[in-house]
């Protein structure tokens, strides 16, 4: 399974370069000494400004096909291209995402060839004009569940203008929705029997991330922005390492098993388990998901029931 931790970069490294990418020309200090360059406009929000190449994420649908535009933009204070401007560009290698797995710490796999395809590898940006766009096809119904796809893209020439330093390699990170992916509401009971300090959060807001066809895993994008369980340690906001349960839902509707996102047990020996005395159920037309579970850690240790109510999709 992979962990997300985001971080957060000073965006002055990127406009301290010469041919950084001009996402928005207003960025442009002086016009008059400034040109445009050749770059991929952004297509969503990057993930951790001043990582060794920008990264996008995306999450589909699980059907079998899924379109992506994707912009290449002649960007700067120029109003538009002098001439006819041909640019090339092709999927990239493993090379670009073992480098920004190692620049960020990260543990993203190289996507596989037959889940995606390029609708053309060459665009023109006409005279006059700013941009051309192209699309990238998924196949999100063949993704690899076990695998955190990223694709590269990568500007390999043009007929003529500078290409940017920073923004003519990008990653794009993508993965599934299944039928229970989305942002929830979560309420419920926590019981803690081994440190009586510990106590859950009367409300608090959860992702669950698909995780397979049936599967989706807690994701905490309020406290920590990673696969962890919230709640109060006193007046202080805390949570398990290493511990995010993964919630399997049958055919029925009923949900059948609960384990721990980082293992059965993780490295610090924290697992899940289903508490088939209380409600696991999901209710399609309000889309509630109510689970009870138990976290076991030297025995059942912290007793749960949650009611998960959907609040909209995932950003």
């Amino acid at each position: 399974m992979k962990k997300y931790i985001y971080r957060t970069f000073s965006f002055l490294l990127a406009v301290s370069v010469l041919t950084s990418c001009l996402k928005d020309d207003s960025l442009v200090l002086d016009p008059e000494k400034g040109h445009n360059v050749i770059e991929f406009a952004n297509p969503a929000t990057i993930v951790t400004n001043g990582s060794v190449y920008p990264l996008y994420n995306f999450a589909f649908d699980l059907a079998p096909e899924a379109t992506l535009p994707i912009t290449i933009s002649y960007s700067g204070p120029e109003a538009g291209a002098p001439e006819d401007i041909v640019v090339n560009f092709d999927a990239g290698t493993q090379a670009e995402v073992d480098a920004y797995n190692e620049n960020q710490d990260k543990e993203f796999d190289m996507i596989d060839a037959d889940v995606f395809s390029l609708s053309t590898k060459t665009v023109t940006i006409k005279k006059g004009e700013k941009k051309a766009t192209f699309n990238v096809v998924f196949a999100p119904d063949k993704f690899d569940f076990q695998k955190a796809y990223v694709l590269p893209l990568k500007i390999t020439s043009s007929s003529s203008g500078v290409i940017s330093g920073n923004f003519s390699t990008i990653l794009l990170a993508v993965g599934g929705k299944n039928m229970y992916d989305g942002v929830y509401t979560v309420t419920g009971t926590f019981n803690d029997t081994q440190n009586s300090t510990f106590t859950g959060h009367a409300s608090f807001k959860a992702h669950l991330v698909t995780q397979g066809l049936t599967q989706v895993a807690l994701y905490d994008p309020t406290y920590y922005g990673d696969f962890i369980l919230p709640f109060k340690n006193g007046t202080a906001n805390s949570g398990y390492g290493s511990f995010s349960p993964v919630f399997t839902i049958d055919a029925n509707n009923n949900v059948v098993s609960v384990v721990n996102y980082f293992g059965q047990p993780a490295s610090n020996g924290r697992s899940a388990r289903i508490d088939p005395t209380g409600v696991n159920k999901y209710n399609p037309e309000t889309k509630t998901l109510e689970v009870s579970y138990i976290l076991v850690q030297n025995g059942d240790r912290t007793f749960l029931n949650h009611k998960m109510v959907y609040t909209g999709p995932r950003p």
